[in-house]
């Protein structure tokens, strides 16, 4: 076995894959630019860390549950003007995690909210944190499946750990019974000790009739309008003006198979 083959193998065993990798490519360029001891192990362990660093990223976007892969990159802020793009990117720093804030977007269906929710959630993973996102209609079936006992405090559990948790479309569902306690528990605990988004397609005044509790919603928009950034986001909607793009391109594509009817006789038919 070559000296190269040995390092390797022994990398391996010890759990440096990347180091591994790319043993063979860094002596090269260590040969061809008399890089010194120090330089060749520096870009080594920077090559470890860059494997492991990219395991970790995948394991959390794996965890988060996202709905759908969205990024900033992919947001179409020309179509909607008015979303405030400043306060987006600032956000897209993750700071309002390391400072425990919160975020609401509020706005009608389709102009964005959860696309954005999403993409920020992907930001937060780069930035290291942990995220965890969830639909009503996801968190419906957590709370059903999770009445009391020790179900329930696992529940608990897992929307409780994550540095930011993302609570998506408020407002498409009525919660059943007890949602409305539950929720309030998850926002009080996580209030000013870790964040959380939330999106909503409906007012925060219409919270309480989302809710079946009154009482309840109030003490949540209390936790969450304390120290929150809130971005309301009015416009077009995205998933509207797909749809008419769509239609008007099958009606031309009709109108032009009926005005020039193919010739069976021609060459070629």
């Amino acid at each position: 076995m070559s000296q190269i083959a040995t390092l390797k193998t022994h990398a391996r065993q010890l759990r440096l894959g990347g180091l591994a990798e790319s043993l063979e490519t860094r002596l090269l360029e260590a040969s061809s630019n008399r890089l010194g001891h120090d330089e060749f192990l520096e870009l080594l362990f920077q090559d470890e860390l860059a494997v492991r660093e990219g395991r970790t990223a995948a394991r959390r976007f794996k965890s988060a549950d996202f709905r759908e892969s969205r990024s900033l990159e992919g947001f179409d802020f020309s179509f909607n003007p008015s979303i405030p793009r400043d306060r987006v990117h600032q956000l897209a720093t993750c700071r309002f995690i390391s400072d425990a804030r919160d975020v609401l977007l509020v706005g009608p269906p389709g102009v964005g909210k959860s696309h954005l929710a999403q993409a920020l959630g992907r930001e937060a993973i780069r930035h290291s944190h942990t995220v965890y996102y969830r639909s009503i209609f996801d968190l419906v079936r957590d709370l059903a499946a999770s009445e009391g006992g020790a179900e329930e405090s696992r529940l608990l559990a897992r929307y409780l750990k994550p540095d930011l948790l993302i609570i998506d479309d408020m407002g498409l569902k009525t919660l059943p019974p007890r949602s409305g306690e539950l929720l309030l528990e998850i926002i009080l605990r996580r209030h000013e000790v870790r964040s959380t988004i939330m999106t909503s397609n409906r007012p925060v005044d219409e919270w309480g009739k989302l809710l079946g509790d009154v009482p309840a919603a109030g003490a949540i928009l209390d936790r969450l309008l304390h120290r929150a950034e809130i971005i309301a986001i009015n416009g077009r909607s995205h998933r509207l003006a797909e749809g008419v793009s769509a239609q008007a391109a099958a009606t031309t594509t009709t109108k032009a198979g009926t005005d020039n009817p193919r010739n069976p006789e021609a060459p070629g038919a």
